[in-house]
């Protein structure tokens, strides 16, 4: 059962954060080491190029606010998913999130695995600690860096500079006002506005001038060439039956994206 996010139990978070800090940080550099030879600047578009270029990728819009993606898999394929239906940092996160299970998570095995959107998940701290890392910057020096302005001011200003959503930057910046810097006025500034509403994100993002598409969906659908890249593969070894298991999954997959966008125009 999933255990979500919550000012509750937010130093249960930063007490797992600190088990497997090492291990992501590891796993951060293995990645923007060997994993970025074309050297793209921005990490949201490193996402989203490095599952385009190594996955058959689908970016699908879908109606549900709790689905921000999945990987699937079948046989020898994975196959990862983002809900192009949620706000752009949303996606941009999913993306990191899916990078973790694709290369470092052992436990990925041959069945779906399906990504929370709107809220983070306790057992699934690994994967959004390593999309955390790989986004975000120093995100206490930043705030600080705003000086007197109002507290959900600073921090639209820090989700539109490193483009991950509200409760990321918001766990990213508690953490470091308690393991670093002992920041009581911010631990609390963090646990006061932690469970709050969102939508007036929006509103504050206009006030300022800043990017408010991150805010909101793109509706992209791009199926990413899986038919061709399925039937390339069978041409290849035409004796391997999971190839036709593949394009059935396709198929199946079309028909229901096709009625459930039909079905919410």
């Amino acid at each position: 059962m999933s255990k979500y996010i919550t000012a509750e139990n937010l130093d249960e978070v930063i007490e797992e954060n600190k088990k497997i800090k090492d291990e992501v940080e590891r796993y951060k550099r293995d990645f923007f080491l060997n994993y970025n030879s074309l050297d793209i600047k921005g990490e949201d578009r490193l996402a989203f190029e490095f599952l385009k270029n190594k996955y058959i990728f689908l970016q699908i819009p879908i109606p549900d606010k709790h689905y921000g993606g999945a990987i699937i898999a079948n046989h020898d394929l994975k196959i990862p998913v983002i809900n192009t239906n949620r706000p752009r940092v949303q996606q941009y996160f999913v993306a990191w999130h899916e990078i973790y299970h694709l290369l470092y998570d052992t436990n990925l095995l041959d069945e779906n695995h399906v990504i929370q959107s709107e809220e983070l998940e306790l057992n699934e701290r690994k994967a959004d600690y390593f999309a955390a890392k790989s986004l975000i910057g120093d995100v206490y020096k930043y705030f600080y860096k705003l000086g007197n302005d109002d507290f959900l001011i600073k921090i639209a200003k820090c989700i539109d500079l490193f483009k991950v959503p509200y409760k990321a930057i918001l766990i990213e910046l508690y953490e470091e006002a308690k393991e670093t810097y002992n920041d009581k006025k911010v631990m609390n500034l963090v646990k006061e506005n932690f469970d709050r509403d969102t939508e007036y994100l929006l509103g504050v993002f206009e006030e300022l001038g800043l990017d408010t598409e991150l805010l909101k969906p793109s509706n992209i659908l791009n199926l990413g060439n899986l038919e061709k890249r399925i039937n390339e593969e069978k041409e290849k070894n035409p004796d391997l039956r999971y190839h036709d298991d593949n394009l059935n999954m396709f198929f199946e997959l079309k028909k229901k994206l096709k009625e459930g966008i039909l079905k919410n125009e």
